[in-house]
């Protein structure tokens, strides 16, 4: 896959019903670890689940120069793979861990078939590297809510697209699980997967960053600064430094 724009959007609109949510956008998206920022209500879930296939929308979108709409289904999920926010997915089916990250090969199935020691091994890894082992066995319904996120992520990474989108997916997770999972997905972004993520986080250090606010994009690049942010946000941000960073970090003030 090519590292310069992976991802074209053109006079992108969608919204529920008459209610339009992202209002004509138009960006070219590079590839690497990409940041979706902005308030609640910005249009990062709508245009995450516009990528993913899951939602309307006039304008285009073009994944390595197809319309999305013109993928078939099958080959769009062996391309790219979706972990939905815990706040909005919660399972009420009894699964165990093991069976929700083997589902992420279920794009590279036929039917009856089953899974292959290359399947298996991809399951074992996923599970591996998000340190999650131990649960395989468990019922996902048992899980807390970071654990079943964990889960939902490496059901993803098992999955093995080149495109990984992520929406809030390090919100319910303790201090030290979001960082790994940051790191995790920083170092795929390394080895030439195309990752974007919707966060609150403005201090995560990614490759670039798209801020939306009331469905509109106000700004896109590779560096954040005040003006933006107090823009995105309505409320001011002061700079500081971090001696394992050679860039700012942001602190939002109370308004």
């Amino acid at each position: 896959m090519s590292r310069n724009g992976f991802l074209k959007i053109n006079n992108l609109s969608s919204g529920y019903g008459k209610d339009l949510i992202l209002k004509n956008l138009s960006l070219e998206i590079p590839s690497g670890l990409v940041t979706l920022i902005g308030s609640n209500g910005s249009g990062k879930t709508t245009l995450l689940n516009v990528l993913a296939g899951l939602k309307n929308y006039s304008g285009n979108v073009l994944l390595n120069g197809k319309e999305v709409k013109s993928i078939s289904r099958k080959k769009f999920a062996r391309s790219v793979s979706f972990v939905m926010s815990s706040k909005n997915f919660k399972p009420s089916y009894s699964f165990t861990v093991r069976q929700i990250i083997s589902m992420g090969r279920l794009p590279f199935q036929n039917l009856f078939s089953r899974l292959s020691s290359y399947d298996e091994e991809l399951i074992f890894k996923a599970a591996s590297t998000l340190k999650i082992s131990h649960l395989l066995s468990r019922d996902i319904t048992t899980l807390s809510d970071g654990e079943r996120q964990l889960t939902f992520i490496a059901s993803a990474l098992a999955q093995d697209t080149e495109i990984i989108l992520l929406d809030e997916s390090t919100n319910s997770l303790d201090p030290d699980k979001a960082s790994k999972v940051i790191e995790i997905l920083k170092s795929l972004a390394n080895l030439g997967k195309n990752i974007i993520m919707a966060v609150h986080d403005v201090n995560i250090q990614s490759d670039y960053y798209v801020a939306l606010k009331d469905g509109n994009l106000i700004s896109h690049g590779k560096k954040l600064n005040s003006e933006i942010l107090e823009n995105l946000y309505d409320t001011k941000f002061i700079p500081y430094s971090n001696s394992e960073r050679d860039d700012l970090m942001w602190r939002a003030l109370p308004k």
